[in-house]
């Protein structure tokens, strides 16, 4: 994609129950992703939780390394997120991919959201999804079985950026139903609050 984006807030609060996890690539990627979820894994703790149980943070950043190694190999994505709300065993992980945008944006977001993907074991619950921010958008909630295995759900958002001329997803997929059901309010929020800028103006504290 010829046209480089990254993913702002305007309401940092947000921030609060989401981690930014790095995609690293290349030499010494392992080292830096390892001191990284190490890092965030220990002020996690000493913010939200008691950071005096090692075996907790040690935990924890296993899983936000194998989130940053893992996922971005099998699934293509620009940015990932991922939602870390206290009581929750394991991060949420949330992949963004953006194009250029082409065609029509009515069948672009039924693409985006997976009006049509098969697989579905129901309708998609579908609304509409538009943001100050973002633009015209919709969001999905799917329920699937891959391969006669166990029932999963992902949510899925599209907008088309039309001040920068692409055109976003971002989707997660669990087999925790139950959980991703009772968290929409906090995924529409954070999306919600999502804004598109050029990497070069994005502000780090």
């Amino acid at each position: 994609m010829s046209t480089p984006y990254a993913i702002d807030f305007t309401d940092e609060t947000v921030l609060d129950e989401w981690v930014a996890i790095p995609i690293l690539e290349g030499r010494g990627a392992g080292r830096v992703r390892r001191k990284w979820a190490k890092k965030f894994a220990e002020l996690h703790f000493l913010l939200h939780e008691d950071g005096r149980d090692k075996a907790k943070v040690k935990e924890l950043a296993r899983v936000l390394e194998g989130i940053s190694e893992q996922f971005p190999q099998k699934i293509p994505m620009q940015h990932l997120f991922a939602y870390l709300p206290g009581g929750r065993r394991e991060p949420l992980p949330f992949f963004f991919y953006a194009v250029e945008s082409q065609g029509p944006v009515g069948p672009l977001l039924d693409t985006l959201v997976q009006r049509n993907e098969p697989g579905a074991v129901r309708e998609p619950q579908i609304v509409d999804f538009t943001t100050d921010n973002l633009g015209q958008g919709l969001r999905s909630i799917r329920h699937f079985g891959p391969g006669g295995g166990a029932p999963r759900v992902s949510v899925n958002y599209g907008w088309r950026v039309d001040s920068y001329g692409i055109d976003l997803s971002m989707r997660t997929v669990s087999d925790d139903i139950d959980w991703v059901s009772a968290n929409i309010d906090a995924f529409d929020a954070f999306a919600r609050s999502m804004k598109v800028v050029h990497p070069n103006d994005l502000v780090v504290d």
